[in-house]
């Protein structure tokens, strides 16, 4: 009874704040920042409602150097934790589901090139965690996969499939679906750099000996609370690459992958999606794809 009621009179920066302890994120340990920012940040669960969540995203969007898709993320956030909270019996409804979220702008993101990814792989990125933000980036490249993924990387996940054939096997964070991915040559060699012995023979360390390794592929990136975004724009400005981001990673991967004739269905289930509509958002018409579009239309003309 008693932990009941102490959950019903629980303060919103309490609750972030537990939940932050149960699972690293950045945007929530993010939200938490600017929240504090907030005059009106102490406030408990149960008294929010409609009014202060619009103050709030008020707050975002104009007392604070955010761009209008970052306030639009965090104020995405405050809403996941309210029905959180909903979950969790401590209010009966989200006082946001009557308020309008800030939209978020249409990305001006491009994917990557081959020559840009050429380009960026040459130029190093300073310091531990920014060499490991490096190789996290460009294994996203190759298989599509999130941040929030490429964290909960474990050894345990890689498999042999047939002679020197090697796949990646794990349950995606953010859907929690089972995914398969083969690991192209870029993407093996990348592992083979972090981690030379679980590439050897049979004679010695077969990746069959790691199948039980609990040990994080990207150890740093996993526990690291720093904003690596940050790592990625540099990057990007000492290649004259613009808005390269951890989602720029896995827009490359769809869009190689699509430009080099892989079936849209097959690239839905590489990168996880549940609908293939998501993957549509992927898919936009790039000038190589519209070049092999009207390129099949041959012999019409004699």
């Amino acid at each position: 009874m008693f932990e009941k009621f102490f959950n019903r009179n629980k303060t919103l920066i309490a609750f972030l704040t537990e939940n932050l302890g149960l699972q690293k994120n950045c945007t929530l340990s993010r939200l938490i920042f600017y929240l504090q920012k907030f005059e009106k940040s102490d406030i408990k669960i149960k008294k929010i409602s409609p009014r202060w969540v619009e103050e709030f995203q008020f707050f975002l969007l104009y007392s604070t150097n955010l761009s209008k898709g970052s306030a639009s993320l965090y104020s995405s956030a405050l809403r996941k934790q309210l029905h959180l909270a909903v979950r969790d019996g401590i209010i009966l409804k989200s006082p946001a589901d009557s308020v309008r979220n800030i939209p978020m702008p249409e990305s001006q993101k491009s994917p990557l090139s081959l020559h840009d990814l050429k380009k960026l792989s040459k130029i190093k990125i300073s310091g531990t965690l920014g060499s490991e933000v490096k190789k996290a980036f460009l294994f996203s490249c190759c298989t599509g996969l999130r941040i929030s993924d490429l964290r909960g990387l474990r050894w345990s996940m890689i498999f042999e499939n047939g002679e020197n054939t090697f796949w990646l096997r794990k349950i995606q964070k953010k859907t929690g679906h089972i995914v398969t991915i083969p690991l192209n040559e870029n993407a093996v060699k990348i592992l083979i750099a972090l981690n030379p012995d679980f590439f050897a023979g049979p004679s010695s360390n077969s990746p069959r000996a790691f199948e039980e390794s609990c040990e994080a592929i990207f150890p740093l990136l996993a526990s690291t609370k720093t904003n690596t975004n940050q790592y990625l724009k540099k990057w990007g400005e000492q290649a004259n690459i613009p808005h390269v981001s951890w989602h720029t990673a896995r827009h490359t991967f769809a869009t190689l992958a699509l430009e080099n004739g892989a079936e849209l269905r097959t690239v839905s289930e590489l990168l996880g999606h549940t609908d293939i509509a998501t993957t549509l958002r992927y898919a936009k018409a790039t000038d190589l794809l519209k070049r092999k579009a009207v390129d099949t239309l041959r012999g019409i003309v004699e």
